[in-house]
């Protein structure tokens, strides 16, 4: 047990004090009287003495001088926010790309860096400290320890990302790390972010210390690519927003360039926080698209931006159908589309994909093809790999799952009909994309799967019998279009990720790889493990792998972090005193209360005795 306020004993001198008002109240006084006969008839035991002799009275009231005395020393047990000693302090430091931005000659990040570094170094000897980077996601750089100098060796190492920060993660990994039994701590972030922006659970648990007040800020807010999966680069459109965050006119060039080679370059002025398209109506061919601002202003990340103009590369469906209906329709899209080509195969005479991308199977039972993707349409017989039974008539489309790349874009006017439809059932590797409602339960119209590291999709509805042309079918056209552009993915040499991202790459050989970073960081992966790609930088990324290469480009595309005037604060270096902090203890096991009861209880004695005196 200690006391929290242990100076409050010095009020036991009281005591003594009423020991003296004891003694003063029985002192003798002497009285000049006529006659002392009638004093001698007092019994010689009421006769007092100047002798300090205590009564029941007197310990109730000492005991209540002493309760009260007690309770304002305020004992516990256990650790108090207010014991002297060593503490712990844990330090959180934002990584996010709005702490790139210049202020005056350093980056905001630079001035955080130096403020914690003076905090660190005005920490006690024997003070244990922790240093967390608030980026993504949280990364602890430091765990407590009270080797000060490492921990400065950590935080030179820290670097700013081109993401977004995860503040409430990291401030969450922060608290339960300073939440410990043996000691006091405290959190503190050194942010660029306001703390009415942070999460209302930390604004008064935490220190902050804010940088940052310029908003000298533009930025390229998208670059996106209209082309349509079976047009080429001469039928493609293309279009840059460019976002001006100050509030004040900025001036600038916007250059294009494709495989790094300018074709256009631009002047613009752009009015205080104001928006300005770019279109852009002929593209020179296919390859990487880049746009780039030349712009004196406070952050750099987000001035260029990456899109992806695909090749010309046609694509090649087998259809394995008797259907002359269905033939017709197809060769009429053929016709209309370019770089889709069909060629139509009888039932009889099918013996493989012979090089196509795609095989149709129209009302044939046949199993998955080895070495294409597959789409069956009106499924029936033991040997389709799709189970059927039952046929409905006039079924509406009902509902589809608007989340999956084969619907993404559209938007029917449901329901539509169907002449008829079979009910199909769902492998385990699939998903329904199409549904409706017969005989009171849930039917699949489309499912679409991967099987055989082959995509794979069917249709429980005849596209001949509904007149894939026909006027009222338009949504039956797009989603049959998207269905073969979904089946035959490309080759996806070249990808556009948004930073933060984290990309997969697939389809490289199982060899080490070996990935580059656009820091130019070189990264080997074994062979047994899957090459993902977690973007933290904005630009491009190489993987490669025997002589089979995977480009990955990064945009930074973030509002929030491009608007770098959020800040309230001015800039300083000066880090926060060292009581700023909100403490973070173990409970105390405080007794004052009880304390203060007792005393209660003793002055309701206390009372009740002297009435009795009386």
């Amino acid at each position: 047990m200690a006391f929290i306020h242990p100076i409050a004993w010095a009020f036991g001198g009281l005591v003594a004090v009423l020991i003296a008002l004891y003694l003063w109240e029985r002192a003798r006084r002497q009285i000049e009287v006529p006659s002392l006969l009638l004093w001698k008839i007092i019994p010689d035991a009421v006769v007092r003495t100047s002798r300090f002799r205590p009564d029941w009275l007197f310990v109730l009231q000492c005991l209540l001088l002493l309760t009260l005395i007690a309770g304002l020393a305020d004992p516990y047990f256990g650790t108090h926010p207010g014991t002297a000693g060593a503490r712990r302090a844990v330090l959180v430091l934002d990584l996010s790309a709005s702490m790139q931005a210049r202020e005056a000659r350093q980056t905001r990040f630079d001035l955080a860096r130096a403020a914690l570094a003076e905090r660190i170094a005005a920490l006690g000897g024997d003070d244990e400290v922790m240093l967390i980077g608030a980026a993504h996601h949280p990364q602890v750089a430091a765990a407590f320890t009270t080797e000060h100098g490492e921990v400065l060796r950590r935080l030179a190492t820290l670097q700013p990302v081109d993401t977004s920060a995860n503040l409430d993660a990291a401030l969450a990994v922060a608290t339960r790390a300073a939440d410990l039994p043996d000691r006091p701590a405290s959190v503190e972030l050194f942010t660029d972010t306001p703390r009415e922006e942070l999460g209302p659970q930390w604004r008064d648990r935490i220190g902050v210390f804010q940088i940052g007040e310029t908003d000298d800020n533009l930025a390229i807010e998208s670059l996106q690519i209209a082309q349509g999966r079976f047009q080429d680069y001469r039928d493609a459109r293309a279009h840059v927003s460019v976002r001006n965050f100050a509030r004040r006119e900025a001036h600038g060039i916007l250059t294009l360039a494709l495989d790094d080679i300018a074709f256009s370059r631009r002047g613009f002025s752009l009015a205080p926080r104001s928006v300005g398209t770019f279109p852009l109506e002929q593209l020179p061919g296919a390859g990487v698209l880049r746009a780039s601002l030349e712009v004196d202003d406070a952050l750099a990340v987000d001035n260029q931006a990456y899109a992806y103009i695909r090749p010309v590369r046609p694509l090649r469906v087998m259809v394995v159908s008797d259907s002359t209906a269905l033939q017709s329709d197809l060769q009429r899209i053929a016709q209309a589309t370019a770089n889709l080509q069909f060629a139509f195969v009888p039932a009889p005479d099918y013996h493989g994909a012979e090089g196509a991308d795609v095989v149709i199977f129209h009302r044939v039972a046949a199993p998955f093809p080895l070495d294409a993707a597959s789409l069956h349409i009106a499924p029936s017989g033991t040997a389709s790999p799709f189970n059927t039974r039952g046929t409905f008539s006039a079924v509406p489309i009902l509902d589809w799952d608007a989340h999956h790349p084969v619907l993404a874009g559209l938007r029917p006017e449901l329901p539509f009909a169907l002449s008829a439809a079979q009910e199909m059932t769902v492998p385990a590797w699939a998903d329904a994309i199409l549904s409706s409602r017969a005989d009171g339960r849930e039917i699949a119209l489309a499912v679409a799967g991967e099987r055989d590291g082959y995509r794979r999709a069917a249709l429980a509805f005849d596209l001949a019998a509904d007149h894939l042309l026909g006027a009222d079918h338009v949504n039956l056209l797009l989603v049959f279009l998207n269905l073969i552009d979904w089946l035959a993915p490309e080759n996806g040499a070249v990808r556009i990720v948004r930073t933060g991202d984290v990309e997969v790459v697939d389809r490289l050989p199982e060899l080490p790889r070996r990935i580059v970073d656009p820091h130019h960081t070189e990264t080997i992966l074994p062979a047994s493990t899957s090459a993902s790609i977690e973007a933290e930088y904005a630009g491009e990324y190489r993987v490669s792998a025997d002589g089979t290469s995977v480009r990955i480009f990064a945009n930074f595309v973030d509002a929030d972090e491009s608007d770098i005037g959020r800040a309230t604060q001015s800039v300083s270096s000066r880090p926060p005193p060292r009581g700023a902090a909100a403490t973070m203890h173990a409970p105390a096991r405080g007794i004052s209360w009880w304390l203060y009861a007792v005393a209660a209880a003793l002055l309701l004695l206390e009372w009740l005795a002297a009435r009795r005196k009386v």
